[in-house]
């Protein structure tokens, strides 16, 4: 009976051991089954902040680069307007001068020094405006719609062709002074400058700004006139006329 006591206790003893052992064990593998997943938790954030920053870095050169082809697009067009805008200034200002050539203006058919202002009253009916302006030695006639003025003397000879186009107004006192050179005649008067070039044997050209300013230093062009100094002579009155 004594062995078999002995025998139990050190069976219950055994078997405790052997349990404590299995919970150690068991603690041991939950233990390191945490670690591991945690080392992967972390691992699967690190590679999800990189994989973020990577597609951000790569939004970000797609922008940078959408942005920068804009901004060159952008310029180009900015710098295709002013060329056509350039050209066709140029283009004006090389009409206005192989018409003066003729004595005409770039928006009328009539020439100075040879159409009468008769014509011009038969064509396009009585004018808007007619006065005489002793300075210009002649009667000016206005004709609003046809954005023109006739300049006649008392004869009816017309010797002055103002030409009001709105085309005139893209022009500035630089740009006629770059295509025509430095101007022979050059006079600011009551708000206006005006300066003048020949155009041929018998025709000068005047162009009319308003006078520069410290706000508009380079004006743009109000009108112009093509001018027949010799249908401004007057024999009788012994009068020379005007020069410009």
């Amino acid at each position: 009976m004594v062995k078999q006591n002995i025998i139990f206790k050190f069976s219950k003893k055994l078997m405790k051991l052997l349990f404590n052992k299995r919970l150690t064990l068991a603690a041991t593998i939950v233990l390191s089954l945490t670690i591991v997943a945690g080392c992967s938790s972390v691992n699967k954030s690190s590679d999800d902040k990189t994989n973020n920053i990577q597609s951000n870095d790569k939004v970000s050169d797609s922008s940078n680069a959408q942005s920068e082809s804009g901004d060159n697009s952008d310029t180009n067009k900015n710098n295709e307007t002013k060329k056509s805008e350039d050209n066709s200034e140029k283009t004006i200002l090389n009409d206005i001068k192989t018409k003066a050539q003729e004595g005409k203006i770039i928006n009328s058919d009539y020439q100075a020094g040879t159409s009468n202002i008769q014509e011009v009253e038969e064509k396009l009916g009585k004018e808007d405006k007619s006065e005489w302006v002793a300075d210009a030695k002649g009667n000016y006639s206005t004709y609003s719609k046809n954005n023109v003025v006739f300049g006649s003397n008392k004869g009816g000879r017309i010797f002055e062709i103002r030409s009001f186009d709105q085309r005139l107004n893209q022009i500035s006192l630089s740009m006629v002074e770059d295509f025509f050179g430095t101007p022979p005649h050059d006079v600011t008067s009551s708000g206006e400058k005006i300066i003048g070039y020949v155009s041929g044997e018998d025709f000068k050209i005047l162009f009319v700004f308003k006078a520069p300013s410290d706000s508009d230093n380079d004006p743009k062009l109000d009108h112009y006139s093509v001018l027949y100094p010799k249908g401004t002579v007057n024999s009788m009155a012994s009068d020379n006329g005007r020069e410009w």
